[in-house]
């Protein structure tokens, strides 16, 4: 009898907990599901989760902010539908691949003249026309030195409260002599912090993020300062 009751014992500790069905339904529809890691499909899938354990659900897609969750197997809902949120900052900000790295402008020579005599490059003009676009886009600039080349913008800041995140950028112009003709090296600074973190200078990140405003500021640059 002892024999019985134990190898019943371990018969029924060997026997998985009993499972259930829980049918995850994704809003958007187009949401990729994953179940704890693993790929499960799109809109909607079917997981088997044991009574007294839980399964991690992961549900992303493009535009929305990626949600995870738990989902429990003592649940009593056999479908539960996961709404995402959308991603402000992906509405309101753009993608850029020139974000925190120099990009090269060369100069159009009608903006600069060099004295063959003397070897002196007069670049005012060009200078000129660098403030006034940054002008367009900026209230003012933070570092200006013609003389050695450089320029700076402080940073232009831009909060977004539906996402919590705060993200500002800055601009900064060097002159270089690339093959002896005037060229410009531009870069467009872009970082991202919480907005509860946004005083604090550790709390920022750089991102591939940028204002929405500026966008236009690296195309004008490229038009109006570069040689035709």
């Amino acid at each position: 009898m002892k024999k019985f009751l134990s190898l019943l014992i371990i018969t029924l500790l060997a026997m998985p907990a009993f499972a259930k069905d829980i049918t995850i339904v994704a809003s958007p529809p187009e949401g990729v599901i994953k179940v704890n890691g693993s790929y499960y499909g799109e809109g909607s899938a079917k997981v088997k989760v044991k009574k007294d354990d839980f399964v991690i659900i992961e549900v992303s897609a493009p535009g929305y902010e990626t949600l995870t969750t738990r989902v429990y197997g003592r649940d009593d809902r056999k479908t539960i539908e996961i709404k995402l949120k959308e991603d402000v900052i992906l509405k309101q900000t753009v993608e850029s691949s020139l974000a925190n790295q120099f990009f090269s402008v060369r100069v159009n020579p009608a903006l600069y003249t060099d004295d063959p005599e003397t070897g002196h490059r007069n670049s005012e003009k060009a200078w000129k026309l660098v403030h006034n676009i940054l002008l367009n886009y900026v209230d003012e600039i933070q570092t200006s030195d013609m003389a050695s080349g450089y320029v700076q913008t402080p940073y232009v800041i831009k909060s977004y409260v539906e996402a919590g995140k705060t993200l500002r950028s800055r601009i900064t112009i060097k002159e270089s002599n690339i093959g002896g003709d005037l060229t410009f090296q531009i870069k467009v600074s872009s970082e991202v912090a919480p907005i509860q973190g946004r005083n604090r200078e550790e709390s920022y990140t750089e991102t591939t993020r940028m204002i929405k405003e500026l966008e236009p500021l690296i195309s004008e640059f490229q038009t109006r300062l570069g040689a035709k």
